[in-house]
């Protein structure tokens, strides 16, 4: 058994230090600068995978583009970071990707995102998924670094919220998680991270992240979210992610298609 996959069962997250290397980074970085300053509000593809460039901001600034405007995201995906999740997860298959998201928060107008785990808002059945993070630039607990209760996948899964607000989605019943785990007994750890960094997070892991509070700063990460095993399509209250757009599926029809690749 691998330390990687040791960790992850144990706690839920895992934060390997130097995984890039600054080439891996700079060419990610330049890409996203050149994306950033022309990307426009685009349809969602049915026929590739998407990324999703979230600018966390009031109003919820969400532009939507492929692999192909992101070449070199699509690189670094395929050479390292699928081994890394493969042996973190201890896969014997293909795994699928379901979603890319480019993550911005820019020191003026940024806001919290709260306390949430990932499955909530997935309409997967297994729910068996996992997600990698980095930042294109060093992260602290001021700059809006995420934070994770550790164990907290441990106790299945909880209701949706609003991430930013806290208010429930509609016909939500299933309990909520707490706004301060550490007052209910959990062990919450600050990620503080370099650009050559990654964390990997189990699917049912709470975490969250502050604002951006440094003047000057721009915090700009990047999650790139694995199916490890077979699903179903499974609607449920407050699953709204970018990708459930992409295919018309029906409840218990099998979540595959161009969108959502093997690799």
């Amino acid at each position: 058994m691998n330390k990687t996959y040791k960790k992850l069962k144990e706690d839920g997250v895992v934060l390997t230090k130097d995984f890039f290397n600054e080439d891996d980074i700079s060419k990610v970085r330049k890409e996203y600068d050149q994306l950033d300053a022309s990307l426009v509000n685009k349809e969602i593809y049915k026929e590739k995978p998407i990324i999703v460039f979230w600018k966390h901001v009031k109003g919820e600034q969400k532009r939507i583009t492929t692999f192909d405007e992101f070449p070199s995201m699509w690189d670094l995906i395929n050479q390292k970071i699928v081994p890394f999740v493969k042996e973190a997860t201890n896969a014997k298959d293909k795994i699928q990707l379901l979603e890319t998201i480019v993550f911005n928060k820019p020191t003026e107008v940024s806001n919290t995102l709260h306390w949430h785990q990932d499955v909530a808002y997935f309409p997967l059945k297994p729910n068996n998924q996992v997600a990698v993070w980095f930042p294109l630039e060093d992260v602290n607990q001021k700059r809006g670094a995420l934070n994770y209760a550790l164990k907290s996948h441990l106790d299945g899964i909880r209701g949706s919220t609003d991430l930013h607000t806290r208010k429930p989605f509609d016909n939500e019943n299933r309990e909520l998680i707490p706004e301060d785990p550490s007052k209910a007994g959990y062990e919450v750890k600050c990620m503080e991270m370099s650009n050559k960094d990654i964390l990997i997070h189990d699917g049912y892991t709470w975490h969250y992240s502050g604002p951006n509070k440094e003047e000057g700063y721009t915090r700009r990460g990047i999650s790139v979210r694995f199916n490890i095993e077979k699903s179903v399509f499974d609607p449920r209250p407050g699953q709204g992610a970018a990708f459930t757009k992409q295919l018309s599926l029906n409840a218990g029809d099998a979540f595959e298609g161009k969108p959502f690749p093997l690799l």
